[in-house]
């Protein structure tokens, strides 16, 4: 659903530059970090069954800048896995599945409304943000490609951050398999009755094989 996309096509064009060149004419004055390259998704977008919508990439002081713009060179591709840098973060974001996030790593898409770090989305990140192309075209992405999937059962869409720079308002209905989560803190945690429900469709369509260990976990869920 990626590759081959409009959105796949945007982000060639950007190779290894610091900023998508349609955006640079609007990032003189930025509030993001511009050491790392722009990470627009992380994980096998192309492929992915869940993708979780969030605000934009965030990276620790400490990090490795080279190691991290190979590592976002990589995952443009739409074909690879969940990194293991980010597992901690990972974990979060999918622990109310109940599942290993090793046995995630193929099957869930982390997509970033602003492919550009910061430490947090500040509103003047938010106002700046709006006014990029590279935001327009993840909400073209969003409206074009993954809410038609979501509709008719091909993937479960999950909205959980910065849902009005998504364009999506809080009391958007539920369709099909997107879920639209409203006032959930910076750490992007679903609830439990929604990470039990991908659960359960993820095993019914046969993309995840329930184990023991699943069931081990579920009561530990939170």
């Amino acid at each position: 659903m990626y590759l081959g996309s409009d959105f796949h096509r945007y982000w060639a064009r950007c190779g290894r530059q610091d900023k998508h060149p349609d955006d640079v004419a609007y990032l003189e004055d930025s509030p993001f970090v511009h050491d790392v390259r722009p990470c627009p998704f992380d994980g096998p977008l192309d492929r992915a069954k869940v993708v979780i919508c969030l605000a934009n990439p965030s990276y620790g002081k400490d990090s490795d800048v080279k190691q991290l713009n190979e590592l976002v060179m990589s995952l443009r591709s739409g074909e690879e896995a969940l990194p293991d840098e980010f597992d901690v973060f990972y974990r979060r974001i999918t622990r109310s599945m109940g599942v290993s996030l090793d046995r995630l790593r193929n099957l869930v898409s982390v997509l970033n409304v602003c492919p550009y770090a910061s430490a947090s989305m500040s509103d003047t990140a938010i106002r700046k943000a709006a006014g990029l192309p590279s935001v327009w075209q993840a909400q073209k992405f969003l409206r074009e490609v993954l809410i038609p999937r979501a509709q008719t059962g091909n993937i479960y869409l999950v909205l959980i951050r910065k849902l009005q720079l998504w364009g999506i308002t809080q009391s958007s209905d539920e369709d099909g398999n997107m879920r639209v989560i409203p006032d959930r803190a910076i750490n992007g945690v679903m609830p439990l009755k929604l990470g039990t429900e991908i659960y359960e469709w993820l095993t019914i369509k046969g993309h995840l094989k329930a184990s023991q260990a699943d069931l081990s976990r579920a009561g530990d869920r939170s």
